[in-house]
């Protein structure tokens, strides 16, 4: 059993694609009602989830351990890029809050999905995401295309 990450607004921040949001959606399951009409912006979300993730990885047991003493400097959701010993962290975990504002608003249209679509708001947070991600230095997915046949 793995340790419990504190406090818990950082718990919840790791477990950004699947934990329940509004009418028990969450970020993951949205994305999939979005995805029917928004495939390409979807792709788009899914990859700065994936960055996110993979980068965070190797940091799972430091913030288990360290959690309390990098979410202050986390919580701050400054635009100057973060500075201090956990700075990639702590980038991450900013960037991560952004996304994880969509994963609200699209958990919300899912609710009721004949409203109209949150596509600008998907649209400034892939851009803002992005940025904040590529400033870090966070690999993009490389895309080698479809596997070669085999014989």
């Amino acid at each position: 059993m793995s340790a419990t990450v504190e406090p818990p607004p950082l718990a919840h921040l790791l477990d950004l694609a699947e934990r329940p949001r509004v009418d028990d959606w969450s970020f993951r399951a949205a994305m999939v009602r979005y995805g029917q009409r928004e495939p390409q912006r979807i792709s788009e979300i899914l990859e700065l989830v994936r960055r996110i993730e993979a980068a965070l990885q190797p940091s799972t047991k430091m913030l288990e351990k360290d959690g309390a003493s990098v979410w202050p400097s986390s919580a701050d959701d400054a635009q100057a890029p973060p500075s201090g010993d956990h700075a990639e962290i702590v980038g991450l975990l900013q960037a991560a809050a952004v996304l994880d504002h969509l994963g609200d608003r699209l958990a919300t249209w899912a609710v009721d999905p004949d409203g109209p679509l949150p596509d600008a708001e998907v649209d400034e947070t892939v851009a803002e995401v992005t940025g904040r991600l590529d400033a870090l230095g966070i690999p993009r997915e490389s895309r080698d295309g479809p596997p070669r046949r085999r014989g």
